[in-house]
């Protein structure tokens, strides 16, 4: 089975394909696309009308203290609108709160990705939404360290080399040559190995925004241990 994990970088997207534990790509696109093979990616998709997203309140119970690497998704009004001023506005009549200026840093990839999504819609099956840490924790059973921190790089290394044979200078390479930062290439890696385990949806049964895109996270069940054999 071959799977792919896509992470937003601040010039474009990075993403990784693999097959069981062989890692066949890692690559670099300018602007979102479908890569042809299933997909996680880390950024938010399906955007509510107003309330926050269930699937965003219970991962972030799940992570604990990781629990701020979960943003918090504005509605989808607020998401296109042209000033972050004005978005908070917007935001807080239709959720009653406002949201971190770290999302309005993503919302560009976020806006590309629910346009793609919404002209392609057939493909909301194949390009999922998914969340790194989330699946670090699943894979491994353990709580990483922040990924800005040498030990929790280290950490997430450890665990990606325990299913998937790659080389680390190769990745430093790749990263200098696209000019990202490893921790991406890393969140890329883990999205792409999560399809490789059994999965779940958080919630179980999510809602549809109000253009039919489920408002879910993605992650490997936390009762499977063992990759799925297919």
């Amino acid at each position: 089975m071959i799977t792919a994990g896509v992470d937003g970088t601040r010039r474009g997207w990075v993403y990784s394909i693999v097959e069981g534990d062989r890692v066949l790509e890692i690559g670099f696109m300018e602007h979102f696309m479908f890569l042809d093979f299933p997909t996680l990616v880390d950024i938010p998709i399906g955007l509510p009308k107003k309330g926050e997203r269930e699937c965003d309140r219970l991962t972030r119970r799940i992570l604990s203290k990781r629990a701020a690497s979960v943003f918090t998704v504005p509605c989808r009004v607020a998401v296109y609108r042209e000033s972050y001023e004005d978005a908070l506005r917007v935001n807080r009549e239709c959720q009653g709160k406002g949201f971190p200026v770290q999302f309005w840093h993503i919302v560009e990839k976020v806006r590309e990705v629910d346009v793609f999504l919404r002209s392609y819609p057939d493909l909301s099956d194949q390009i999922r939404e998914s969340h790194p840490e989330l699946c670090f924790l699943r894979i491994s059973s353990k709580m990483m360290k922040s990924k800005h921190t040498r030990e929790g790089l280290n950490q997430r290394i450890e665990i990606l080399r325990e299913h998937l044979v790659f080389d680390v200078e190769n990745l430093q390479r790749i990263c200098r040559e696209y000019r990202i930062h490893i921790h991406d290439v890393l969140d890329s890696l883990v999205l792409a190995l999560a399809q490789q385990f059994p999965l779940e949806r958080i919630p179980e049964d999510p809602p549809l925004d109000e253009h039919g895109l489920p408002m879910q996270i993605i992650a490997p069940a936390r009762t499977q241990r063992s990759p799925n054999p297919e």
